[in-house]
């Protein structure tokens, strides 16, 4: 009887090589081994196969008629192998129907998906990328559940499954609309309190970075307007006297569509990153990596 317990996947190989050279010399210089090596190794298989495999008859190797039948079904099975297990499969982005999910804010969304699209269009036309609201008590869960390939936030987590990487840094700049009184006056800090404000965000907290740096030079500023989606936030600004600050690259990605101005304001803030989640187990998947990579690439284009 047959013992395979202790045979190992270089020992198969190297017989396979045997069987297809009939010939020790050639079989070790194809298989990168010494004569003492193939020798020791054919000995080997020959205990754990409980039979000769090759014998010499005169100047040549014969194969026994176990060996013979071996062959085949050896070949097939390290040729599934090699070709199923150790071979990935090639990511292909021009022929691929692979679908993507995209946890984001509105805020990414707005200034991402445009240009990622547009991208696509050339390079993979046949991927859907789907955006959904992004969860920013469950970024790891979110990911981890296979609900969200790639998440983009300005949040922080350490979290041990997840890889990180910052796309960018930006910071931010306000904008008004075209004949703003604003733009009359002097630009200064306290004119840029004394107009109504706009904020976007989620919850009932109508405080937020411009707040808290006017807060330390002792100032403060109404928040008279707050939207949920920064994606409504231009409209109010262009029918109001309402004053939006928010991150450069979204100001920047919608100024065109909107009679809107925007300036830098008249109070330090400070910069921020945003950045890419993955899961770790991802870390090394063509697909996802291929996603990141295009990601990566279209956060550094300046409108």
């Amino acid at each position: 009887m047959s013992n395979i317990s202790d045979i190992e996947l270089s020992q198969l190989r190297l017989l396979q090589i045997i069987f297809e050279t009939r010939n020790l010399t050639r079989a070790g210089e194809r298989a990168g081994l010494t004569q003492s090596a193939v020798s020791h190794t054919l000995k080997k298989l020959r205990h754990s196969f409980n039979d000769s495999l090759v014998i010499r008859q005169g100047n040549q190797l014969v194969l026994t008629p176990r060996a013979e039948s071996l062959q085949t079904p050896l070949n097939r099975w390290l040729n599934d192998f090699e070709r199923n297990i150790l071979n990935q499969e090639e990511f292909n982005p021009a022929s691929t129907q692979h679908t993507f999910y995209i946890a984001t804010s509105d805020l990414v969304e707005q200034s991402i998906a445009p240009p990622l699209i547009a991208s696509l269009q050339k390079d993979a036309p046949r991927i859907q990328i789907i955006f959904i609201k992004l969860d920013k008590h469950r970024i790891a869960n979110q990911i981890e559940s296979g609900e969200a390939d790639l998440s983009i936030s300005v949040m922080e987590s350490n979290h041990p499954s997840l890889v990180v990487k910052t796309l960018y840094k930006d910071d931010f700049v306000s904008a008004v609309r075209n004949e703003h009184p604003f733009l009359k006056d002097k630009k200064n800090i306290h004119n840029f309190c004394r107009y109504p404000h706009i904020m976007a965000g989620t919850g009932r907290d109508n405080r937020g970075t411009v707040d808290k740096a006017l807060e330390e030079i002792g100032l403060s500023r109404n928040v008279q307007f707050k939207v949920a989606n920064f994606s409504s936030a231009p409209y109010i600004v262009e029918c109001s006297d309402g004053i939006l600050t928010a991150p450069r690259k979204f100001i920047q990605s919608i100024a065109g569509k909107f009679n809107i101005v925007h300036f830098t304001p008249p109070v330090s803030l400070p910069q921020y990153s945003m950045k890419a989640y993955w899961s770790l187990k991802n870390k090394d998947d063509p697909a996802n990596k291929w996603l990141r990579e295009k990601i990566a690439k279209v956060a550094r284009i300046e409108y």
